[in-house]
């Protein structure tokens, strides 16, 4: 079983890198004051904090000069989409800024139960999905 997280926890860093790549190329000609950390495998700077614990989100959007919170993402794993991410991860990480959750393709119905169970609000959902030869491909999902 620890081979099966491991592998997952390998997919997840690959897959987070792989949004960064693709939606927060920071800084650049479009956004030159915007700046992108991403907190997997390695913490490297929270969002702040909730019930006294440092909130580690997948991605940080940042704004510069200085390190002013733009926006938050949580990226999710087929087997992450539950209610133990809604509830120990989303939740906290919606009271530190504009979270949007990354869902694989296929998992925004049961992403959307669970916001709405745990009453949890996000600035959006968006899927994500790898294609062959293009790479990781992004959707924002609509109301």
């Amino acid at each position: 079983m620890a081979t099966v997280k491991y592998l997952r926890d390998q997919r997840h860093v690959g897959t987070v890198e792989a949004i960064a790549h693709k939606m927060y190329p920071f800084p650049n000609e479009e956004y030159p004051d915007r700046d992108v950390v991403v907190n997997v495998p390695v913490a490297k700077m929270a969002a702040g904090q909730a019930n006294g614990k440092d909130i580690f989100p997948d991605l940080i959007v940042l704004r510069r000069p200085g390190a002013w919170l733009h926006e938050i993402a949580a990226v999710e794993m087929h087997d992450t989409v539950n209610d133990a991410s809604a509830l120990e991860r989303w939740k906290p990480m919606s009271t530190c800024g504009a979270l949007y959750v990354y869902v694989p393709a296929g998992m925004v119905n049961e992403a959307r139960k669970l916001l709405k169970r745990h009453s949890i609000h996000v600035a959006g959902i968006r899927t994500w999905r790898f294609r062959p030869v293009w790479g990781v491909d992004v959707s924002e999902v609509s109301g």
